[in-house]
């Protein structure tokens, strides 16, 4: 008798919760937590692929795709709940990496994948928490192909995501595959000074001082990571930006013009707190 009492709540919530998605009405919400739970998990393999196995983003990846699963093959609220918290915190924890992508599409490699991450997350988490509502009404509110306006509003959202993806994509690619693009550095003799080499390895400036001296010097920066990555430097009050491509060697041309301690860093969003230094330039 006693553990007839002991969780009524739960066992009700248990048997009646499911019996709306189970009948066939699973509402727009049920639909779309699972939905983005998949993305957000493609996008973590595709950010792996990048830049190796990462332990964290493997248990995400296990959690993203355990939270789909279950949003559709066992639709109860308390899947939903932990969904939509859950793509909430993915959100969070992403988003200090993925700003600088959000704010210059086209000066990182995987803007687009952080675009599509944080919208994706964000519309997933506010489906979790509209599906868990619903099945404890155990009614949906809105069921597909209900909502004329809903839909539209979908529909921008989807093609503002593709039209972003194709511009962070295809203009890094034109910045990728020219050198002298975005890079006015200034220099109009050759470099008579030894050159300077700069490996970029695991995601890591391996060199953290070079020493040069003034007037036009090269930078030879070796990129063994598969990803791309960048040298980012201000000098004579400008910004200079030049790319890596993944396994290969970039000449950094700098036009040295006064001595002193210059930083250099990589401005892929997370990559610079290990890849930074510093160019010591002295009087030649």
């Amino acid at each position: 008798m006693a553990l007839e009492g002991t969780m009524p709540g739960t066992v009700a919530e248990d048997a009646n919760a499911g019996s709306a998605a189970a009948s066939g009405a699973r509402s727009t919400a049920m639909w779309l937590m699972p939905i983005a739970a998949f993305i957000e998990a493609l996008i973590t393999i595709l950010v792996m692929s990048s830049i190796g196995f990462i332990p964290p983003l493997m248990i995400f990846l296990v959690l993203l795709t355990g939270m789909g699963v279950l949003a559709l093959a066992r639709p109860r609220p308390r899947v939903f709940l932990i969904g939509a918290i859950f793509l909430l915190a993915f959100v969070g924890l992403n988003l200090p990496f993925a700003i600088e992508g959000l704010i210059h599409p086209i000066g990182s490699s995987h803007a687009w994948t952080d675009i599509i991450a944080i919208v994706v997350g964000i519309a997933g988490s506010i489906s979790g928490f509209a599906g868990f509502m619903e099945l404890r009404r155990d009614r949906p509110v809105v069921t597909p192909g209900r909502s004329p306006i809903g839909e539209a509003l979908a529909i921008l959202v989807v093609g503002a995501l593709i039209g972003t993806t194709y511009v962070s994509v295809s203009g890094f690619g034109a910045l990728e595959g020219s050198g002298s693009l975005g890079v006015a550095n200034g220099v109009t003799k050759a470099p008579t000074q030894a050159p300077a080499e700069l490996d970029a390895t695991g995601s890591t400036f391996t060199q953290k001082t070079l020493q040069l001296s003034t007037g036009p010097a090269t930078i030879y920066v070796v990129n063994t990571d598969a990803g791309p990555h960048t040298f980012d430097i201000d000098l004579g009050g400008r910004h200079l930006l030049y790319p890596l491509p993944g396994h290969s060697t970039t000449a950094v041309v700098l036009d040295l013009t006064s001595a002193g301690t210059y930083a250099y860093w990589c401005s892929i969003p997370g990559h610079r707190a290990s890849m930074e230094g510093t160019l010591v330039v002295a009087a030649s």
